[in-house]
């Protein structure tokens, strides 16, 4: 019986995740309510609390959820023995994918949302994302593959800067969309203004 209570909390609260990252990336975070998290995953409010104390729990689990993937995404792409051009390819695209769909409003609440917790959250992944990357990136200068003349940590500065880029008003107006202007932005910090396939 214990087996099965476990099974069927286990469904739930994916049912639940799931369905409040669907609803988040579409409305953000604070315009969507329990009552919606729970008809989206078809589960009642007791079931909810069963398995997270209110929405911010909810959102954090989600959030812990995509950067766990994405690091594990970024970290198969890394291991590949592979150019290391290729490698940055891959990982614009996974940037991509992983962005589709996102509405400015998650945007604003990712950079807005005054909650400690999930503020927390966000900036452990960027810690623990930037460590990664600037070994990543040394290694991919000692192999010649990025200038030597270029300090890692201006690189990785850059790269910080485009958090503060996705709050810019002036500079999202210029975009359809939050992923086109995420796209631009992460293109430009690896390949520059240059075509892409100069020699």
């Amino acid at each position: 019986m214990s087996n099965t209570a476990n099974t069927k909390r286990s469904k739930s609260w994916t049912a639940i995740t799931q369905s409040a990252k669907t609803l988040f990336w579409k409305y953000g975070i604070r315009k969507v309510t329990v009552e919606e998290i729970c008809k989206e995953a078809g589960v009642s409010k007791m079931t909810f609390y069963r398995n997270f104390k209110n929405k911010n729990e909810v959102a954090e689990q989600v959030l812990v959820n995509l950067a766990n993937k994405g690091f594990e995404d970024y970290q198969n792409i890394m291991r590949q023995e592979i150019p290391f051009p290729d490698k940055v390819t891959q990982i614009i695209e996974l940037k991509h994918q992983a962005s589709n769909g996102i509405s400015q409003e998650f945007v604003n609440d990712i950079y807005e949302y005054n909650h400690a917790n999930l503020q927390n959250k966000i900036a452990e992944y960027r810690q623990r994302t930037m460590r990664e990357l600037k070994k990543d990136l040394e290694k991919a200068q000692q192999d010649g593959w990025i200038r030597k003349d270029l300090k890692i940590d201006f690189v990785i500065y850059i790269i910080n800067s485009m958090n503060e880029k996705m709050q810019d008003k002036a500079l999202m107006a210029m975009y359809d969309s939050p992923i086109d202007l995420i796209m631009d932005l992460t293109k430009f910090c690896f390949y520059g203004i240059s075509p892409m396939n100069k020699k």
